[in-house]
Formats: structure tokens, C-alpha cells, sequence
């Protein structure tokens, strides 16, 4: 009898712990998705950005989308959209109809089949103005490929090969030194190079500052970012002349192991690839207009 009185209370302690935790898991809490989006380009009246959604197998997803507006914490029921009836996973959305050199506000969002929302991050943008200029022309010493969002302003690139084999620096380099990678950072990446190595006149860095072509004296090595964007607006578009296809951007990088490379730019397929700072590559130089 005592036996059976002992199993009796352990049994109705686990309900009185277990049943809670049950009820709370039950209740639906914490059941909204999780979302992130990013902007992948705009243009003077259309963006495109990617969003993402996970539902942790938590509550279905019953659709997902994006939405924007010259407003801050912008939402789908009161706000442009576009929904898309795919559930989880990641779709690219192309907004049309924008206006040019305005600030949009845009979230990516998801709805369960229990009614709840979810949002992602804002993000911001500002659509270009439109510019008198067009990638490929050639104007200020080089060919466009890279406007502003003013319209006014951007980068050129030189006509031709300033090296078909140049080294990134002779030099072994113990530390970055020229870390800049994004859109602008290569006058900055060249100045570094150069005023760490000042005796290394034969380095690609050292060749663009160097440049006079077409009347300038303010050529530069492009950065990881900018030459990515001569090969997706030039080359990919089928403007200038190109005879060698890897180029040394103004970017160097460090491996996990300790190890110094440079950054440079497969334009035939696109990819960026690390190599040696001693490795002879091509080098094209850029600079603002």
C-alpha cells in the first residue's frame, strides 16, 4: 500500500512539472517566422532585394513578400508590396515604379497560417538620380562603370592594360595593410601600399599612381569592390578591350592561418580569387570623375 501511495504522488508530481511546459510549447508562442533581407541593386526606378524566411518547422508559412515606402517601418497591409505564395526559403523581388533620387524604406515580411507576421531588418536606399551618363561611355580619361547616386559623379576605367604581369608587391607584408575592400576604399588601399613600400616602384599599386594616361595624374588600383563592378559593367556588358581576364584589385587579405595575399578579379567567370603578393597579374587602373 505505501508502494502503490509513493507511485501515485512521483506520478502526479511529473504531471504538475510536465504539464505547464506542454501547454506553454502548445500555446503557439514564439511561433513566428524568422526573416532578413538585403538589397541586392536599384536603379532610378526599380530595386531588386532578397528576403529570406525560416519557420523553424515551428507554424507554416502561408505566404511572404516584400514591402516599401518613402516612410520609415514600412508594413504589407498598408504599404506597397508584392506577396509571393512560396513558403520558406529565399525568392529575389523586383520593385518597379520608383521614383528616381528618392529614399525608400523597404522590409521583407511573412505571414503563418495562424495570422502572424514577421519582419525583417529595415533597410534603406536611394534610388539614383538620372544621369546624363551611361555605363561604357568614355568620358573624364576611361569608360563608365560606376554612377552615383547624384548622377553626376563615378568612375572610369582606362582604356587599356597598364601591365599584363605585374606583382602586387615585391615585399612580404606582416600585417593588412590595405584592407579596404567596398566601393571607394582603393585610393585609400593605393596610398597605403605606396607609402608602405615607397621603393617598390615596379608593384601594381605603384604603376596606376603612377599613370598619366589621358591627361590625369590621379589613377589608382581599384579595390575587391571596384573591380568586381569594371568586370559586371564593362567587360559582362561587352564594353572595352580586354586581352587578359585576371586582374589585381588594391585589396589584400589574411588568412585564417596568418598567411598575406592580394585579392584580384576573374572576368571571364567572374570570381575573386586570393594569390601571393609575389604573383604576376594584369592590372587596369580606375579613378573618380
Amino acid at each position: 500500500m505505501f508502494k502503490r501511495i509513493n507511485w501515485f504522488i512521483s506520478l502526479l508530481l511529473v504531471n504538475i512539472i510536465l504539464f505547464p511546459a506542454c501547454s506553454k510549447f502548445d500555446s503557439g508562442i514564439s511561433n513566428k517566422a524568422a526573416v532578413s533581407n538585403s538589397l541586392d541593386s536599384s536603379t532610378t526606378t526599380t530595386a531588386t532585394i532578397t528576403v529570406k524566411v525560416n519557420d523553424y518547422g515551428l507554424s507554416a508559412i502561408k505566404f511572404k513578400g516584400i514591402c516599401w515606402s518613402t516612410s520609415s517601418n514600412p508594413t504589407y497591409t498598408a504599404n506597397s508590396h508584392i506577396t509571393d505564395s512560396i513558403k520558406s526559403g529565399t525568392i529575389s523581388f523586383l520593385i518597379t515604379g520608383l521614383t528616381p533620387s528618392t529614399i525608400y524604406f523597404a522590409r521583407g515580411y511573412a505571414v503563418n497560417i495562424k495570422g502572424d507576421s514577421s519582419y525583417g531588418k529595415e533597410i534603406s536606399f536611394r534610388t539614383p538620380a538620372i544621369s546624363p551618363f551611361s555605363f561604357g561611355q568614355f568620358y573624364s580619361g576611361g569608360l563608365i562603370f560606376h554612377i552615383d547616386t547624384s548622377g553626376l559623379h563615378g568612375l572610369v576605367c582606362d582604356t587599356t592594360d597598364l601591365s599584363d604581369s605585374s606583382v602586387w608587391t615585391n615585399n612580404i607584408s606582416d600585417k593588412l595593410i590595405a584592407s579596404g575592400i567596398a566601393l571607394g576604399t582603393g585610393f585609400t588601399n593605393t596610398t597605403n601600399i605606396i607609402n608602405k613600400y615607397p621603393h617598390d616602384s615596379s608593384c601594381a599599386a605603384w604603376i596606376c599612381k603612377t599613370s598619366t594616361r589621358g591627361g590625369h595624374n590621379d589613377w589608382y588600383l581599384p579595390s575587391k569592390d571596384e573591380l568586381n563592378l569594371v568586370r559586371k559593367n564593362l567587360y559582362a556588358l561587352g564594353f572595352g578591350s580586354w586581352t587578359k581576364t585576371a586582374y589585381w584589385s588594391s585589396s589584400d587579405y589574411v588568412d585564417p592561418q596568418g598567411h598575406y595575399f592580394a585579392w584580384s578579379q576573374y572576368f571571364a567567370n567572374g570570381y575573386q580569387y586570393y594569390f601571393k603578393q609575389s604573383f604576376p597579374l594584369s592590372v587596369r587602373a580606375v579613378r573618380a570623375f
